[in-house]
């Protein structure tokens, strides 16, 4: 189970998904007056600040240094605080959800219905995924239709959430047919049932990605090369090779989706 994957705070490595989980941490450990954080896997002065209260406030250190390193000491004050056992991040997010799921925004949550959103919720807690990212890659696929029946526009014969290909559809016990005619939200089952094949090495966005378009690459660093001059699969690719290098590494492949990302958390998407 997912822990931190690297310090948060002050000179801190940062991953959002850490960030997330340290906010959601201090919202339950910080009482009033203290305004909780906004839960937005950014870190501010806000959030600085909150780690150097319960430093100073909650823990007792006699010099707050607002960081919080994986199994460092403020980390296992954190924990002990907040339920007395080191908690996962699915652990924290299923109580917020549990406790009011409505609550909870996710990326691109304002343009899927209620039910859709819940589900997505339900299936990033057994990945022990971000949400955000599913939902990304999702907005990417099906052109932000989040649409069960859309179709490749190449004639690849991939449809659906996250555009199965024939072989994928039969490999999780149904084909494309069927899936194109189910609803968003019963098409997630089966989104559900290929990523479980993946549980546990989801750490990054672009780990979700692989997983759908490049298997072989889930884990790899960004600067990975995916695809080489010379090979017809850099040819088919060949519009991603943004510095004509002739390499396409992992991060450029991915770019489209980083996008869809960060449109997923602004205003009028997020939700």
């Amino acid at each position: 189970m997912m822990i931190l994957m690297g310090s948060v705070g002050r000179k801190g490595r940062n991953f959002r998904a850490d960030v997330m989980f340290v906010q959601r941490l201090l919202n339950r450990v910080l009482q009033p007056p203290f305004e909780p954080l906004k839960v937005d896997g950014l870190v501010g002065s806000k959030t600085i600040y909150a780690i150097e209260y319960f430093q100073r406030h909650v823990a007792h250190f006699h010099k707050p240094d607002g960081i919080i390193e994986v199994n460092g000491k403020t980390w296992n004050e954190l924990n002990r605080a907040s339920r007395g056992s080191v908690m996962t991040q699915s652990s924290v997010l299923l109580a917020e959800v549990a406790k009011d799921g409505a609550a909870q925004k996710i990326a691109w949550g304002a343009k899927v219905s209620a039910a859709f959103k819940e589900k997505v919720l339900e299936i990033s807690l057994f990945l022990d995924v971000s949400p955000d990212y599913l939902m990304a890659c999702m907005a990417f696929e099906t052109g932000e239709t989040f649409n069960a029946s859309i179709k490749n526009a190449v004639g690849s014969g991939a449809v659906g959430l996250i555009q199965f290909m024939p072989s994928t559809a039969r490999g999780i016990g149904t084909s494309s047919d069927a899936l194109s005619k189910m609803s968003a939200v019963a098409q997630l089952d089966y989104v559900k049932s290929y990523f479980s094949h993946f549980k546990g090495r989801l750490k990054t966005l672009e780990d979700v990605y692989m997983a759908i378009l490049y298997p072989a690459a889930v884990g790899k660093s960004s600067d990975h090369v995916l695809f080489q001059e010379g090979k017809k699969t850099y040819s088919q690719n060949k519009g991603f090779d943004t510095n004509s290098d002739g390499k396409i590494t992992l991060k450029e492949i991915s770019q489209k989706v980083q996008e869809k990302y960060e449109k997923g958390l602004l205003p009028g998407y997020v939700g």
